[in-house]
């Protein structure tokens, strides 16, 4: 759960780089207290992304259609 809030801030973020959103985890204040002051390496996040490819590609799709039907983004 804590991989798939990280996954999503960074998305949301455009920080899209495994290293970057390791940095984050270790000096973004809003991103420690989302995971609780969860850090994971570079390498544990690069190994979500890849075994759960699918998975995150509904949550995304997901985010997006709650954004557009709550009315935060328009368009298609």
């Amino acid at each position: 759960a804590d991989l798939l809030k990280l996954y999503l801030y960074g998305y949301l973020n455009q920080v899209r780089s495994s290293r970057r959103l390791e940095r984050e985890c270790q000096r973004n204040v809003e991103l420690m207290w989302l995971l609780g002051r969860l850090a994971p390496d570079h390498k544990t996040i690069a190994n979500f992304r890849r075994h759960n490819g699918l998975a995150l590609q509904r949550a995304g799709a997901g985010l997006v259609r709650f954004c557009q039907q709550t009315g935060v983004v328009k368009g298609h």
